[in-house]
């Protein structure tokens, strides 16, 4: 509220209480985030899945959401053509993190059709 008030008379402080909100927001956003990979981790022990798989799921969420706030951030700024960059290059980095899954999923394929 106080930044779409502040837009009106100076934009700059708007886009600072913004900035400000986001980090705030961000932080609690982040203290409730390690309790969840806590208890993904402990579900991950007990099934027995491999924590490298764990590891890169995680990666990829985390540059998805911080690839979507930089462009929402930028796009609030009025960067709207950066913010779509930014977003495209989140998702080259999420395809690039998927490799080492896709691999082995595609390992897995070859190795049921040369049984066959």
């Amino acid at each position: 509220m106080l930044s779409l008030f502040l837009m009106d008379y100076r934009r700059e402080y708007a886009v600072i209480t913004g900035l400000i909100t986001a980090a705030v927001v961000m932080n609690y956003s982040v203290e409730c985030l390690v309790n969840v990979i806590k208890s993904i981790r402990y579900i991950t022990e007990k099934s027995g899945v491999d924590i490298k798989y764990f590891t890169i799921v995680l990666k990829v969420v985390g540059v998805a959401y911080v690839s979507q706030f930089g462009g929402e951030l930028l796009r609030d700024c009025g960067e709207g053509a950066v913010a779509s960059k930014v977003e495209l290059a989140g998702k080259i980095f999420i395809l690039y993190l998927t490799i080492p899954i896709i691999t082995s999923f595609l390992n897995v394929c070859i190795e049921a059709v040369n049984r066959i």
